[in-house]
């Protein structure tokens, strides 16, 4: 693909997972300014060096130009809104968040992952962006998981493990979404369409049994990550459901491929897998998948 083509090529530095931070400086006059970044690199641990890239056509790019000092607050997993708030250009960004001053007076963002102080190592221009390196003053961090982005989404460690966690320690069942060469497997009820689920077993979670399952339809297979768990109301156990790519085109019995695109008119035996797959469509469609936490009414999606 052409280099010529920048909303591809923005597309594909985009597919490289990142952590989210907010970089803030304080120009000569005093005023405070900040811009949300993933393109945030440690460089040397001797001296500590660390970059940061604030673009040419950015409000604030000649306080980053000119500072002496800048700050780095690497966000937390639920500092989603402090990543939204400095990433547009509306109004006061420090009156919409907690922040507090580090010793160089520069901004630092509240409740953060980790802080690095630093003064100005090196200024490099660089096409349309400014490659600022900072010399680590001070810093601090703790033990919260970060905020993750790839593909223009934000997705979250913690809510994964604690996903992966309640799959396998408290679900009574599991099932998959297998899909093939853009068909998802479904068995035909006289009730509607469902999914392939099975009851998870005293001595197994969710993802060995999972296994169980796939092999016991046959064909090759290759287990993801998990893609919805919710309470049932009906049972009020858990149920986790996984994505499964399936490499062969083998159909078990009783079972049928349908095309995604005909999956929003299929009618399911019940309305947690309707919204479910629906979902799965959509987010196929835009090819970034999130995860469903909660029960079967209400929930999280990251």
């Amino acid at each position: 693909m052409s280099v010529h083509d920048p909303r591809a090529l923005r597309n594909a530095f985009g597919s490289f997972m990142t952590g989210v931070t907010v970089v803030t400086a304080v120009s000569k006059t005093g005023e405070k300014v900040g811009f949300t970044a993933n393109s945030f690199t440690s460089v040397s641990m001797d001296p500590p060096l660390l970059l940061v890239c604030p673009a040419n056509k950015l409000s604030s790019f000649a306080v980053f130009e000119q500072c002496e000092h800048f700050a780095v607050s690497v966000l937390a997993e639920d500092q989603q809104h402090v990543s939204n708030t400095f990433a547009g250009a509306q109004g006061d960004r420090f009156a919409q968040v907690d922040w507090f001053d580090d010793e160089f007076n520069t901004p630092l963002i509240s409740g953060a992952v980790a802080h690095f102080s630093c003064s100005a190592f090196d200024k490099i221009p660089a096409g349309d962006h400014l490659m600022l390196v900072g010399k680590v003053e001070r810093f601090e961090s703790n033990e919260k998981f970060g905020l993750g982005y790839a593909k223009s989404g934000y997705f979250s460690l913690g809510m994964e493990h604690k996903a992966e966690d309640v799959a396998h320690e408290k679900c009574a069942q599991v099932g998959a979404l297998i899909e093939t060469n853009d068909r998802l497997l479904v068995e035909k009820t006289d009730q509607g369409y469902r999914l392939p689920v099975m009851d998870i077993t005293t001595d197994k979670g969710s993802r060995a049994s999972l296994e169980s399952l796939m092999k016991g339809l046959g064909g090759e297979f290759e287990i993801g990550q998990v893609f919805s768990v919710y309470e049932k109301a009906s049972t009020e156990n858990f149920i986790a459901f996984y994505r499964v790519d399936r490499m062969t085109e083998q159909v078990p019995a009783g079972y049928e491929y349908l095309p995604l695109s005909s999956l929003n008119e299929v009618s399911f035996i019940s309305s947690d897998l309707t919204s479910m797959v629906k979902r799965f469509v959509t987010e196929k469609q835009n090819g970034v998948f999130r995860l469903y936490f909660g029960n079967e009414l209400e929930g999280e999606v990251r």
